[in-house]
């Protein structure tokens, strides 16, 4: 039986759909909205992927890219599948900032280092429990890679993506 256009197509469709849940973990993925068509922004999140995942960066689906792609998106997916969490801000409107210490500041510095694992460029902070500017400057960084303003302070939005990001990784080990 041939390969039909139909076939690329749903395959095409496929790895978009799986970049998109990937991307909602990994801000350095951008975000595509599935079509079936091989389009620039397609080769775009394939080449962030390859470039997130240690992969040659060719911008095409090969079986390696295609393999860790699945990978990645299992784990996404197993993931999302869990319902338990630690809530470690006492409300939405709660932010940790510059000069904080505390139990708080040492969980998101042990966060902070954990993920930090997983990104180049990615300082390491002291956990001490005093948020100085190293880990504002990890916060800033890490904001960069989950999408939220490079602000330096974690408020409830930024938590929730940092925690997503940390659950992932761990899931993946």
């Amino acid at each position: 039986m041939a390969y039909t256009e139909q076939d690329k197509k749903n395959h095409i469709y496929e790895v978009q759909n799986y970049l998109r849940t990937i991307s909602q973990i990994n801000g350095n993925i951008p975000s595509i909205v599935p079509s079936g068509v091989y389009d620039g922004g397609t080769e775009e999140a394939v080449r962030r992927f390859q470039t997130e995942y240690g992969l040659p960066v060719t911008g095409k689906v090969d079986f390696d890219t295609w393999e860790s792609i699945v990978e990645v998106y299992l784990a996404a997916e197993e993931y999302y599948k869990q319902n338990s969490s630690i809530i470690l801000f006492p409300n939405a409107s709660y932010s940790l900032n510059e000069g904080a210490e505390g139990n708080r500041v040492y969980i998101l510095q042990a966060v902070l280092n954990t993920v930090a694992d997983y990104y180049s460029n990615t300082d390491i902070v002291k956990v001490d429990g005093v948020y100085g500017s190293a880990t504002a400057n990890a916060v800033r960084h890490m904001q960069d890679i989950v999408g939220e303003p490079r602000s330096g302070n974690v408020d409830y939005k930024t938590w929730n993506k940092l925690a997503r990001l940390y659950n992932y990784h761990i899931m993946l080990v």
